[in-house]
């Protein structure tokens, strides 16, 4: 029988909820906990029971957003039941939902990263390095599985990372819908940008590389020959 959520984390999260709206419409530094206290209909003393001060709750609010893209990246990094691709795209389906569900504390985050206190600056800063790290790792594993086209993983994982976060800037339920659909959409995208066609998809290794190295000058040589003209002797 899965556990019913306590009061206290209830609370607490319609309390992050609450933060995270009025720090992005009010900027973090014009929103005092009152603010927070009267959203929540509850008096500034109750909510000490549940946090100290503001940094408190810009702190959680990192760990909130940026530690369940780290966590999915992780989980989704170590599934063996998927092939290399198949990874690349359930994590940044799962991202992508993950944001469009969670709009307004993303964007809080996005609109505050100049103003974080130094301590949550670098959490933050650490908990991004650490997500373009495991998505440039899957990327890198794809295209060594041949599955992938032979680009550039970072870049490539920077591209994708900034199609599934814009989604949060976007997206608003009641008219775009569900959000598993346009997460498929966003995934489509992505991946059909970087994955090889059905007939260029070759066994890992650089041999198979090499063979379609071959083919690739091949096609070009041809291409040259029915472009240039003739040679007149």
């Amino acid at each position: 029988m899965a556990r019913q959520p306590t009061r206290r984390h209830l609370v607490s999260n319609e309390l992050l909820e609450h933060s995270a709206r009025l720090f992005a419409e009010q900027g973090f530094a014009n929103t005092s906990l009152q603010d927070i206290a009267n959203a929540m209909g509850i008096s500034r003393p109750a909510l000490y029971h549940y946090v100290s001060n503001k940094e408190e709750l810009l702190a959680a609010l990192v760990r909130d957003v940026l530690e369940r893209v780290v966590e999915i990246l992780e989980r989704v990094s170590g599934r063996a039941d998927l092939t290399a691709d198949a990874r690349v795209e359930t994590a940044l389906r799962e991202i992508a939902v993950t944001n469009a569900r969670n709009t307004s504390r993303f964007r809080l985050l996005d609109r505050s990263e100049p103003d974080l206190p130094a301590e949550i600056a670098e959490m933050h800063r650490q908990a991004r390095h650490r997500v373009l790290e495991l998505l440039t790792g899957l990327i890198e594993d794809a295209v060594a599985a041949g599955v992938f086209r032979p680009l550039p993983a970072r870049t490539a994982a920077l591209g994708m990372l900034g199609m599934v976060n814009w989604v949060a800037w976007w997206y608003r339920a009641e008219t775009d819908g569900d959000a598993d659909a346009i997460a498929d959409v966003l995934v489509d995208v992505a991946m059909t940008g970087v994955r090889r066609t059905d007939d260029r998809t070759v066994a890992a290794g650089p041999r198979a590389a090499l063979e379609l190295l071959k083919e690739d000058i091949a096609h070009l040589e041809s291409a040259m020959r029915r472009a240039l003209p003739a040679d007149s002797d």
